[in-house]
């Protein structure tokens, strides 16, 4: 890749990763006061007294300093960014529909989809009506990320049926070590 294509996505990246520092900033600050995302009105004076007081203790205070390192990490890369010439002048009209044909850009954009529906729909449905065993907490987790896994497998691999069975026993057992491995052994808690 040339050094000048370089600098631009440097560009690029260092205002995402100083939008996304900020935004992480402005939400730990919040925790610092409210800490479990209660309504303010139910947060009394004393508990935001007595987490002004014991800040250090607070949950919010590593999400409040790595999003202050990140800002400054964005910020130096900006700065170098610009320095060795990178401007946003790859935004014209051809390059935008070149991008809308491109393919990589449906693989991410279905990547991206399958995995919110996955963490914002899967999870939570299956938490909430398929949590049948109480002493083994991860089978919702389970089931939620072989469907999630078997789907993305068929959706990019060829529709063969040799192709769809070692999908399914691939994404069995990868669901079964994940949630054996994570909510058993390591004992750390699934969603």
């Amino acid at each position: 890749m040339k050094k000048e294509n370089l600098r631009r996505a440097d560009l690029m990246f260092s205002i995402v990763l100083i939008l996304l520092s900020i935004f992480v900033f402005v939400k730990s600050i919040g925790y610092f006061f409210n800490p479990f995302s209660r309504d303010f009105a139910l947060v009394s004076g004393d508990s935001i007294k007595d987490a002004m007081i014991n800040w250090n203790e607070s949950p919010a205070l590593l999400p409040l300093i790595l999003s202050a390192l990140l800002l400054l990490c964005g910020v130096s890369l900006l700065h170098i960014a610009k320095r060795q010439g990178a401007k946003i002048d790859f935004l014209t009209k051809e390059k935008v529909k070149a991008l809308f044909k491109n393919r990589e850009l449906y693989v991410v954009l279905i990547v991206v989809g399958t995995l919110c529906l996955y963490i914002f729909l899967l999870i939570p449905l299956f938490r909430k009506h398929l949590n049948f065993f109480p002493r083994f907490q991860a089978f919702p987790f389970m089931l939620a990320t072989f469907v999630y896994l078997f789907s993305t497998m068929v959706i990019f691999n060829k529709k063969s049926f040799k192709k769809i069975l070692f999908s399914l026993i691939t994404a069995a057992i990868a669901a079964g070590v994940i949630a054996y491995g994570f909510g058993i052994a390591a004992m750390i808690p699934l969603p």
